[in-house]
């Protein structure tokens, strides 16, 4: 825990290990105290302690999509929003720190482990009833909202309306935000308002903003110290092999990146492209607003130089 405010120290796997699984609890709880939200907004203590249970039980045991994913994001968003020097470069209301903890905390709340195109393609009930849109983004924030129906875990109780609401609209704008099918539209708009040669101080800027802070906490895993982001590539591996199997035993083509029998190539050319065409134009443009940041395109192509000298080898 004593770590949490550093990009390569905090291990999200010993917190895990050493908490019995606990480790988005713990990181969840204790930040909401260190940024003085639960006096600021006289959080009750139990509802939080119930919250916070539900939503880490919340998680599936994916190999990535799952509490220990959702506290590395939390841990990270945490890191832009400070040390980074997000705070600094804009002006944040308790309420807006409050949004983007709790968003990066809930934001693959009851995730299956099959992407968006896998629930698309299959026509499944999720797809159906979010009418192929944002489908798993918009149900991990029903969800919790829903959950949140329950006096047991509504954190929100007693809140003026207006501060609810301004909560949730921006948790909503968050979450949405991490669908990779609204990325180009995301980034376009940030360059441009990168662009523009004005204060960040509308409501808009403040959640373009931190659309784009948990947009670079859930993709940050390339821009870790090697160690880390190893640990998170074999574990997105075998989730993408998992649904190309489903995908193979429905008489679907298989994903690409997603069969397993490829794996020698296809995983580290893919994620070579990855960090070509998302993540490292991602941070480039984020460096610009926050240049305290600038070291995390180094990590990136560090890692990605080890998988073209792998791709060299075959």
């Amino acid at each position: 825990v004593s770590t949490q405010s550093t990009w390569g120290d905090f291990d999200v796997f010993e917190l895990s290990k050493h908490s019995n699984g606990g480790a988005l609890f713990m990181t969840s709880y204790c930040l909401l105290y260190k940024y003085g939200l639960v006096q600021h907004f006289n959080l009750d203590d139990q509802i939080l302690i119930n919250f916070f249970q539900a939503v880490e039980s919340g998680y599936h045991p994916n190999h990535y999509h799952n509490a220990t994913h959702a506290a590395d994001v939390l841990q990270i968003t945490h890191y832009i929003l400070d040390a980074g020097g997000l705070r600094q470069r804009i002006t944040l209301t308790q309420a807006d720190i409050l949004a983007s903890l709790l968003s990066a905390a809930i934001h693959d709340y009851d995730h299956p482990g099959f992407n968006n195109h896998f629930h698309i393609r299959t026509h499944s009930y999720l797809a159906v009833l979010y009418n192929d849109r944002s489908v798993l983004e918009n149900h991990h924030l029903a969800q919790v909202f829903e959950l949140m129906k329950n006096p047991k875990y509504n954190i929100f109780s007693g809140f003026p309306p207006e501060v609810y609401r301004d909560i949730r609209d921006t948790m909503v704008e968050m979450v949405l935000s991490t669908d990779m099918g609204n990325h180009p539209k995301i980034l376009n708009n940030f360059n441009k308002r990168i662009r523009e040669d004005k204060e960040w101080g509308s409501k808009e800027d403040t959640r373009l903003a931190l659309s784009i802070a948990i947009k670079l906490a859930d993709i940050s895993n390339c821009c870790r110290p090697s160690k880390l982001y190893t640990e998170w590539a074999k574990r997105i591996a075998l989730e993408f092999y998992h649904q190309g199997d489903a995908e193979s035993r429905l008489g679907l083509s298989i994903s690409p990146f997603m069969d397993r029998r490829k794996d020698k190539m296809d995983f580290p050319k893919g994620q070579i492209s990855f960090m070509n065409y998302i993540v490292i134009p991602l941070f480039e443009a984020a460096v610009i607003l926050l240049p305290k940041m600038d070291f995390t395109i180094r990590l990136a192509n560090n890692n990605k130089a080890d998988w073209v000298k792998q791709t060299s080898i075959y």
